[in-house]
This record gives structure tokens, sequence and C-alpha cells, in this order.
């Protein structure tokens, strides 16, 4: 959950929720404030700031006013132009909704660029270099979407598996070793099955690299490494998932690029070899992407 929905929906006391009133109409102006000036203007003491950091689960103040900026910076960047809950509204034309759905595609990937911790991305790459095996745990679409990163890493003979049965993924996650690791895949990271799986994967020492929102989360808690998505949706009330979407197959995409880039010439060399053996049979009418009219014209 973002910092800002947390804050909002905490019970605090009285005098806590006008501290947090302040700080959510403000915004980035508190960068400036002390924690005595916020203090007096608020009609309290410092120590009710520093119990307002306590009970969201920060060291102190400093870290939790710190956290904040960061969120109010974050979400200040990108999607100025566009709603990712609805991009286009009723009296769109087609040209009109093709056009807002470019912006809100390309305001996602730029935005989940921006969340990637490289060191995180380091560390997630070398995970699935040295793994065994891969599983993948998502629910609804994120499943589809993941399959295109299995395709992807089984053409140069890294195996994915990804458990489609509805029912099957806490038995997959209970048979997995520590030699595997686990991309569990859920915006909210609050989905009561992918929190079971996450659980049992962390008591089996299985390694977990998550895909989620923003902010805590309960799959977060388990987690060894968190990537994060561009969190800008609702989670049902929207048109549909295009950015959320957008943002996954992105950051996949990421994972499968840096991966191949760990031995390039070696997985480049095999996949044009395997793709020249089972796929040269595939022609086209267009000089661009036909094969073999690019073959004639080089020789």
């Amino acid at each position: 959950m973002p910092l800002h929905e947390k804050m909002e929906t905490f019970p605090f006391s009285n005098s806590e929720k006008k501290v947090i009133a302040y700080m959510l109409e403000e915004k980035a102006r508190i960068k400036k404030e002390t924690i005595k000036e916020i203090a007096a203007k608020n009609y309290t003491a410092p120590s009710t700031l520093i119990r307002i950091a306590k009970k969201l689960n920060f060291s102190g103040w400093n870290d939790f006013r710190d956290a904040f900026l960061d969120e109010v910076s974050y979400l200040n960047e990108h999607f100025k132009d566009v709603d990712a809950n609805f991009p286009f509204v009723e009296k769109d034309d087609f040209s009109s909704i093709a056009s807002k759905l470019m912006h809100l595609n390309n305001e996602a990937v730029q935005d989940t660029n921006h969340l990637i911790d490289q060191n995180d991305l380091y560390q997630a790459v070398k995970l699935l270099e040295k793994s065994q095996e891969i599983y993948i745990f998502a629910t609804s679409g994120n499943l589809l979407i993941a399959q295109d990163f299995q395709v992807k890493m089984s053409r140069i003979k890294k195996r994915v598996t990804i458990c489609t049965t509805e029912g099957e993924q806490l038995f997959a996650a209970s048979n997995l070793r520590k030699d595997a690791c686990a991309i569990v895949i859920s915006y909210s990271g609050e989905t009561n099955s992918v929190i079971k799986l996450a659980e049992i994967l962390y008591l089996n020492h299985v390694p977990i690299i998550s895909i989620t929102s923003i902010g805590e989360s309960s799959l977060g808690k388990f987690a060894d490494i968190k990537l994060r998505i561009s969190t800008r949706e609702k989670l049902y009330s929207k048109i549909a998932n295009f950015a959320v979407n957008a943002s996954i197959c992105y950051l996949l995409d990421v994972l499968y690029g840096c991966f191949f880039s760990l031995d390039y010439q070696k997985n480049l060399n095999y996949k044009l070899m395997v793709a020249d053996m089972v796929e040269s049979n595939r022609t086209s009418t267009s000089d661009i992407i036909d094969e073999k009219r690019q073959r004639i014209t080089d020789d």
C-alpha cells in the first residue's frame, strides 16, 4: 500500500490526524520545515510527530518524512496529461482513443523505468542466473503476460515454469527447492492466495523476486528482492489494466534483456542458430521483414 493511502486510513488519534492532514495538504513544502515548526503549526508537540512515524513502522521522524517526500516526488512525475484509470471518454473517436492509449503506455513504461533500483535489478538478474529453475506465480491476466517471458527465456535454454491451474500454485510452491527462485507478480501485493504461497516459499527458503506496486505490502515482507511497477491505477474502478499490464511487460522484458546480456554472444548465436533451423520456412512479401530476400541482397 502506498504511504499516502496508509496515512489516510490508519486509525490515528485526533491530534495525529491534524498533522497527517497538514502533510497531505502541504506535500513537498514540509521539506523546508523542522519537526518543531510542523508541530507548532498544528498545536501539538514534536513527540506527536515521532509517534506518527513509529506507528507507520519508521525508525523516526526523519525516515518517515524522507519516505513521504520521495513518494510525493514520484506521484508528481509522469501521468500529467492522462488518467490511468479512465484514459479515454465516451465522446472520443477511435483516433483519439488510439493516441491516448499510446501516451498511457509510454507513461507507464517511463514511470516503471524511474522506479527501477539498479542494485535490485542486478541482484534479481544474478539470482535468475544461478537458479536451477525459475517459477512464476501470478493470477488472472498477469499469468498471460508472464507466458511471453517464459517463451523468451526458453529460447535461450533457461527453464521457466508457470502454474496455470487454479488451486495448484500452493502445491507448486511447496515443492520448490532452495536452488530455485520464484517471481511473484501482484499489483496490490495483498491477494490472499499470493500471500499464502509467498509464505510457503519463504518457509522453504526459496528466494522471491516480487513485482508489485510502490509502498509496503504483505508480499513485500516475504520478498528478497522487490521490483516496483507503475502505481497509478485503482484496483478495480477503471476501464482496464492498461498501465499495469504495460508496466509488467516492460519490467519482464528488462529482466530478459539483462539476463540475455550476461552471455550476449553465446545467447545470440544459439538463438539465431535454432531460429534458422526452426523458422527458416517463414516468408513474407515484404522486403523489409523477409529473411531470404535480405540474404540474397546481402550476397
